[in-house]
């Protein structure tokens, strides 16, 4: 009778093992995020110098290509501001000129990606510094250096800005999926593992991801890169938004 149960007792614990193991393959066959939100790599569109807004071209959210005109600023400068500045603002108003006819050929295929980027580091090297037109008043645009998406634009025609204000934030890259899962599960991601993706403010929709990059652990867990396989770019997604990450084995 004791040699029963005690058969019993063990085929139960076999049966309660094989459970667990059971439970903790099939509990590790999806690993989903402890957090995730969207990152977008942007370039920041300066005001080189003080002024107020004149025009505004474009606004959050909105498309641009490289060389269009994002801001027109108003410059008023006093008289002293403008003395001994004609060399610097002759060589301005020449960049400013090249690297437009630059813009509008490199569009059209006629200079080389050299050419086009030669022209617009002269331009940037000439907006370092505020000139003087040898006016009271003189406009100034501002120009986006890379095609891309608009994701910052807070100012409004007949604001003031100062030098070094931020008038827009333009992506310069395809929007990511930044994901931090448990350091332990995280061994069994591998690059180019492909992800369920839901970006929080658009539950209803479904996105996929490839693994792009495992990058250190810190504070929040394992960080896992990844790209978004859909265009996103007519969704009002901004930097910082939260998403969850599932990944199936």
């Amino acid at each position: 009778m004791v040699s029963k149960r005690i058969i019993v007792s063990f085929a139960g614990i076999v049966v309660v093992g094989l459970a667990l193991i059971l439970y903790s393959i099939l509990s590790n066959k999806d690993l989903e995020t402890v957090s995730a939100n969207v990152n977008i790599q942007t370039e920041q569109i300066a005001a080189n110098f003080n002024g107020k807004i004149k025009e505004l071209q474009f606004n959050t959210y909105d498309t641009v290509k490289t060389g269009d005109i994002i801001a027109t600023i108003e410059v008023v400068q006093t008289e002293g501001e403008c003395k001994n500045r004609t060399a610097q603002q002759t060589k301005q108003k020449q960049a400013v000129a090249e690297y437009e006819n630059a813009a509008i050929m490199y569009k059209d295929g006629v200079i080389t990606q050299a050419q086009y980027d030669a022209s617009l580091d002269k331009l940037r090297k000439t907006q370092d510094q505020m000139v003087c037109s040898g006016d009271a008043k003189h406009s100034e645009n501002l120009y986006a250096f890379n095609a891309g998406k608009i994701f910052y634009g807070e100012y409004k025609i007949g604001d003031e800005v100062q030098q070094d204000d931020i008038i827009a934030e333009i992506s310069s890259g395809k929007p990511q999926i930044y994901a931090y899962f448990s350091p332990r599960k995280a061994k069994k991601i591998k690059l180019d593992m492909p992800a369920q993706i839901t970006i929080v403010k658009y539950p209803e929709k479904k996105f996929t991801g490839l693994v792009k990059n495992i990058d250190k652990v810190d504070i929040m867990g394992q960080l896992i890169i990844l790209d978004i396989n859909e265009d996103i770019a007519d969704l009002n997604i901004q930097n910082g938004d939260a998403a969850i990450v599932k990944i199936t084995f």
